[in-house]
């Protein structure tokens, strides 16, 4: 089975949403994330799913469900995230991209996590949990301050 990379976005205090969205606004974030996930497959729930509300253009969208029967046109659905990784084919790169519920499943089953760290601490309702930073080696980190396409100082590591 493919190792999967896991992409976040995470706050201070642990936030990666706020009602169904992220809590600030990072172009350069946005950009990353596009780059990074381009031509790759995509693994995320169903909420996450609805919150962006369509395909993304150039990837593979496979939406984590337990609800039966769910289809949205133009992406695959998967019942569990080792079923979804599976149906990344050969894709040896393929993304869990949220929301907290994949990410503390998928976890054992990543071997990379790209994380934008927001410096700040943010009123949300979505964290991320569960990961034991001292088990990951960091390997890259490249420092980020606010401006006016980047709402917070920032800091994308892997």
């Amino acid at each position: 089975m493919n190792k999967a990379s896991l992409i976040v976005a995470a706050s201070e205090n642990g936030v990666i949403g706020n009602s169904g969205d992220l809590p600030w606004r990072l172009s350069a974030d946005l950009k990353r994330f596009k780059q990074l996930t381009m031509g790759h497959a995509m693994i995320m729930g169903r909420k996450t799913f609805e919150s962006i509300g369509r395909l993304l253009p150039g990837r593979t969208t496979i939406i984590v469900t337990r609800q039966t029967g769910y289809e949205f046109p133009g992406a695959l659905i998967a019942g569990n995230v080792s079923q979804a990784i599976e149906m990344s084919g050969i894709d040896e790169h393929p993304f869990i991209t949220g929301g907290a519920e994949i990410y503390r499943v998928a976890l054992p089953l990543v071997e990379k996590i790209y994380l934008t760290r927001v410096h700040v601490d943010i009123d949300g309702d979505t964290y991320l949990g569960g990961i034991d930073w001292t088990q990951w080696k960091r390997v890259e980190s490249e420092s980020h301050f606010a401006d006016d396409r980047n709402q917070y100082d920032f800091t994308f590591e892997s």
